[in-house]
């Protein structure tokens, strides 16, 4: 018998992800170039006066966004993107995911660190997990 649950993951959960995981859990694989800061100062303006990796959560999911991010070592290489559309079906796969469901299960019983941060945004970033 399979049985599929619907949760529900509220914003501070995703907003806790993006900001743990730019601020150190997925810097060895992520890079933000010229071309995705762009993006992120046009929606969130300076006055705002938050950090980077929550202009990049609000530009995303308030503004609709879709950021470029890049290989960290090599910058001209475009891997995957952050995207408003493409969320919930990248996080219902990591839900589905035998292997990597605990890290979204940590994030949602706010248990999270910066190792299942940095599988949750592969999987928002990527659509897979590919740096371990």
């Amino acid at each position: 018998m399979e049985i599929k649950l619907n949760r529900t993951i509220k914003r501070e959960v995703l907003e806790s992800v993006f900001v743990t995981a730019l601020e150190g859990g997925s810097n060895y694989w992520y890079f933000l170039g010229d071309d995705a800061i762009k993006i992120i100062k046009g929606a969130v303006p300076l006055s705002h006066r938050v950090a980077l990796s929550e202009a990049l959560f609000m530009a995303v999911f308030d503004h609709g966004c879709t950021i470029p991010i890049r290989d960290f070592d090599n910058e001209d290489d475009i891997i995957g993107e952050l995207s408003a559309a493409t969320i919930q079906e990248r996080l219902q796969w990591l839900s589905d995911n035998e292997s990597y469901s605990w890290a979204i299960d940590s994030e949602l019983s706010e248990e999270g660190d910066a190792c299942s941060s940095d599988i949750v945004f592969q999987a928002l970033c990527l659509g897979d997990v590919v740096y371990s």
